[in-house]
């Protein structure tokens, strides 16, 4: 696939702008933007209620049954095939990190399920008859919210329901894992996942990865350069970016108290550093 033909799409030109969003059938299947290879900055999660189809992420094939969840991460590149929306029921649910990611019990949700997704065969979640009742409970509560409420109550309200719901999508996820065994190379990528967030904060260096896990950067970037088509370096530096990002957003802490509690030694190379990788400052991001 020629990557000039993937397009971009942000959270702020879907539905009303929001950091989260619920989509039903309708608006899906009447646009053209999920029938062509596009990379999101958000995760979504698509559940497929009615008919059979075809989907594709990051090149691999994948067909769709009724009562099944499909996970998928940002900036995963994903399409699907044509579908009659006379024979076919699909709801999304899309959100970015930050809007999850508020506190660390949150990142574990986060974290679970940006992972999840990037493992084959943990994309894709059938759901038994029970499991499809309560995930149509939930959805029932955020349409109501995302369609009726005004902020800010509708962003609390939407977040508490989207977190039960990906708590019960990591229940499934469990069950998944006691009987697929993982490959050697999903087995080092957790590792590294794991690693990353217990140290991203002062260890910045890939050097520090390569040691502790005890593998070679040939090792390293291959595996991630499937995974995220990022370098180790670029994987650590977006997962900085995205706290630097929260920390911004989610809490009042002096720009000079985040910049010291990131690593760095002077407030001045945080600036640096997220400006080259944002086209922001610290300051002009927290008023955005």
């Amino acid at each position: 696939m020629d990557h000039q033909n993937i397009s971009y799409h942000q959270n702020k030109k879907i539905g009303k702008g929001l950091p989260f969003a619920i989509v039903p059938s309708s608006i899906l299947l009447e646009g053209t933007d999920i029938f062509s290879p596009s990379k999101r900055d958000f995760h979504v999660l698509f559940w497929f209620k009615k008919g059979s189809g075809t989907y594709y992420i990051d090149f691999q094939k994948y067909t769709f049954q009724p009562n099944t969840l499909m996970l998928l991460s940002k900036d995963q590149i994903s399409y699907f095939d044509a579908l009659d929306p006379k024979e076919v029921e699909i709801q999304s649910i899309v959100f970015t990190p930050e809007f999850l990611y508020r506190n660390d019990h949150d990142l574990q949700h986060m974290f679970q399920f940006s992972l999840a997704s990037h493992i084959e065969g943990m994309q894709y979640l059938s759901l038994s008859e029970k499991e499809s009742t309560f995930f149509k409970m939930l959805s029932d509560q955020m349409f109501e919210v995302y369609d009726h409420w005004e902020l800010p109550q509708q962003e609390h309200a939407f977040y508490h329901w989207l977190s039960l719901f990906l708590i019960q999508v990591e229940r499934i996820q469990q069950q998944h894992q006691s009987i697929k065994k993982i490959s050697p190379s999903d087995q080092l990528h957790l590792k590294f996942q794991q690693l990353l967030e217990e140290n991203f904060k002062k260890e910045y260096k890939v050097e520090f990865y390569l040691n502790t896990l005890n593998i070679n950067i040939k090792a390293l970037s291959k595996i991630l350069k499937e995974k995220y088509d990022l370098s180790p370096k670029a994987v650590i530096d977006e997962r900085r970016v995205l706290e630097i990002k929260r920390l911004l957003k989610g809490t009042s802490i002096p720009i000079k108290e985040i910049a010291y509690e990131m690593g760095f030694d002077e407030p001045t190379n945080m600036v640096k550093y997220f400006k080259k990788r944002t086209s922001f400052t610290p300051n002009s991001f927290r008023k955005y």
